[in-house]
C-alpha cells in the first residue's frame, strides 16, 4: 500500500514541477546535439541518441564511462520530434524506468546556460541546445541516420 501512495506522490510532484514549464513551451528553433569536448567522436546516430534518452544505452562504444544524458526542460518540441512524445510523456516514461529498473533519470536543467555548464564539467555528458545557444564550452555532434 505504501508503494501505491509513494507512486501517487511522485506523480503529483511530477505534475507540479513538469507541467508548468511545458505549458510555457519553447519555440521551434533547431536543436543540436552537444557533448563534452572530451567525448570521443564527432557524430552520433539517431538510434544511439534515442537509446541514450530512453536509458536503454548506458555507454557508447568509444567510451567506458557511462553517458550522462542532460535534459533541457524547456524543449518540448525536441522530444516531440525525436520520439513523437511530449516532455510530460517523457517524464512519465523516465519515472516508470526509475521505478521498474532503478535507472538513473537524465540530469534535468532549466536553461541553456545550465546545460552548457553541466556538459562542460562532465566528460561523459551529452545533451541538446538550440543552435542559437551554442558556445565554445561544448562540441556539436553531427546526427547521422
Amino acid at each position: 500500500m505504501k508503494t501505491v501512495f509513494g507512486i501517487a506522490a511522485m506523480m503529483a510532484v511530477l505534475a507540479l514541477t513538469v507541467v508548468a514549464p511545458c505549458v510555457a513551451g519553447s519555440d521551434s528553433s533547431d536543436y543540436v546535439i552537444v557533448a563534452n569536448k572530451m567525448l570521443t567522436g564527432n557524430s552520433i546516430n539517431v538510434a544511439a541518441l534515442k537509446g541514450i534518452y530512453l536509458r536503454e544505452i548506458r555507454n557508447l562504444a568509444n567510451t567506458q564511462e557511462e553517458i550522462i544524458p542532460v535534459d533541457f526542460t524547456a524543449a518540448n518540441d525536441f522530444y516531440q520530434n525525436l520520439f513523437g512524445k511530449s516532455y510530460v510523456q517523457m517524464q512519465a516514461y523516465w519515472l516508470n524506468m526509475r521505478i521498474k529498473h532503478s535507472v538513473d533519470l537524465p540530469v534535468s536543467k532549466k536553461d541553456a546556460e545550465s546545460v552548457k555548464q553541466f556538459i562542460a564539467a562532465n566528460k561523459s555528458a551529452i545533451g541538446f541546445l538550440r543552435s542559437s545557444d551554442l558556445d565554445d564550452r561544448v562540441k556539436v555532434l553531427k546526427v547521422i541516420n
